[in-house]
């Protein structure tokens, strides 16, 4: 059975939604209601990134600043502290763009050499696989599989996307997908230590094709028919121990963000709900949103956005206290004039953070992007925001990584 939500409301503090549906085999003993509505938008010093406007260009909207979801402070800590289940996507980077950029060769030995290191005694440290293209069809499957059996084998529990990102033939073509989400989701659900899926990856960013599937036709409906074949999936093999969701870039536009949310909430089908067990946020504070810090903290800015999600975005899709909330990806850089010291203190700031409000805000997982760096010094985004140097030297995250999953980590 999937980890119970544990949260508290605290007098005045939280007001909690509409009930959802509960998630398929979820058991909830207590429900995470959402903060209060958000404050008005934060003012940061730095220039918007070139891939999302600032709060400022939609001024004149008729849209309010709650509509909108700009910006949130925290609530009070009203429930205890949970253990996190701490995970690492172990391979390569994507490229943001329509085609990936180069990556240093890849030494497997040393891969797993990391990973074996990286896990303190009596930790759990999840494998998140990424970027099974339905567009590279069932040899792709068939290969992520072998993956996750790999990892099985070295004793580590293992999740993977399933991303739609469909070949120029198959973009909007549901039975293609739904196809597809079935067969990867039977492949992958045959290695027992398989804990979750995230079908689709950032529909809500149309700008990306090799990273995000929102660049592509068809991509709400992905989600809302890819979960639920998903489910059916897994219900055939037993195993309704394995947690399924989508992921949510923050942030892309206000106003587009906050009608991503509305659709997913006029559409959502009782199935749908049902199956969907958390929301997974992609947050790289000080490098995408946002894109500096200079008044905040990193794990302030992340904190934030989880308060937004479950106070103000998820409300609008129905979805409550019984959806959990993943960080399912979060890394910084040290390229493109950051530092080796910085990366680890952001990450350190992050995690505590996180811990910090995971009873209240009710979250469960934390995902760090990525193991290794693709190139040294690379020209990218997401080049070197690895624990790795890119010829498998440790940077000082690393260490700092691995002792925050000893410190706070779940077994």
């Amino acid at each position: 059975m999937r980890r119970a939500l544990v949260g508290l409301i605290a007098a005045g503090a939280l007001v909690a939604p509409a009930a959802p549906a509960a998630p398929h085999g979820a058991t909830h003993s207590t429900a995470v209601a959402p903060p209060a509505t958000p404050s008005a938008p934060a003012t940061h010093a730095a220039s918007p990134a070139t891939h999302a406007a600032s709060s400022a260009t939609h001024a004149a909207s008729p849209a309010t600043s709650s509509d909108l979801c700009l910006a949130a402070d925290p609530p009070p800590i009203s429930a205890p502290a949970r253990r996190l289940r701490f995970g690492i996507t172990p391979q390569l980077a994507g490229t943001v763009g329509t085609a990936q950029g180069e990556v240093v060769p890849e030494d497997r030995s040393k891969r797993f050499a990391a990973l074996r290191e990286l896990r303190p005694p009596h930790r759990a440290l999840v494998i998140r696989l990424s970027r099974l293209f339905m567009s590279d069809g069932r040899a792709a499957i068939r290969r992520f599989a072998r993956r996750a059996r790999a990892y099985a084998r070295a004793g580590f529990a293992v999740e993977s996307q399933i991303r739609y990102h469909p070949g120029p033939r198959h973009e909007g073509d549901m039975r293609c997908w739904r196809r597809f989400v079935d067969r990867a989701s039977t492949a992958l659900g045959r290695t027992p230590a398989l804990v979750a899926l995230t079908v689709t990856n950032e529909v809500n960013l149309p700008i990306s094709e090799n990273t995000s599937d929102g660049a592509y036709p068809g991509a709400i409906n992905a989600i809302l028919r890819g979960i639920p074949a998903a489910r059916r999936a897994l219900d055939r093999l037993g195993r309704d121990d394995v947690e399924l969701g989508f992921s949510y870039a923050y942030r892309y536009l206000p106003d587009a963000d906050a009608e991503f949310w509305r659709e997913i909430g006029e559409r959502a089908t009782p199935r749908f709900r049902r199956a969907l067990d958390y929301v997974g946020v992609q947050i790289y504070p000080g490098l995408f949103w946002p894109p500096r810090l200079v008044t905040e903290t990193a794990g302030a800015a992340t904190v934030e956005a989880l308060t937004l999600l479950r106070g103000c975005w998820m409300p609008k899709a129905g979805l409550g206290g019984g959806t959990e909330l993943w960080i399912s990806e979060n890394g910084y850089a040290t390229n493109l004039g950051h530092t080796e010291a910085r990366q680890a203190d952001e990450l350190r700031s992050t995690v505590d953070a996180v811990h910090a409000y995971s009873g209240t805000l009710g979250v469960s997982d934390y995902r760090y992007f990525n193991l290794r760096d693709n190139r040294p010094n690379g020209t990218d985004l997401f080049d070197d925001v690895g624990l790795l140097r890119a010829d498998y030297s440790r940077k000082r995250a690393f260490g700092a990584y691995r002792g925050l999953i000893r410190e706070l980590g779940d077994r």
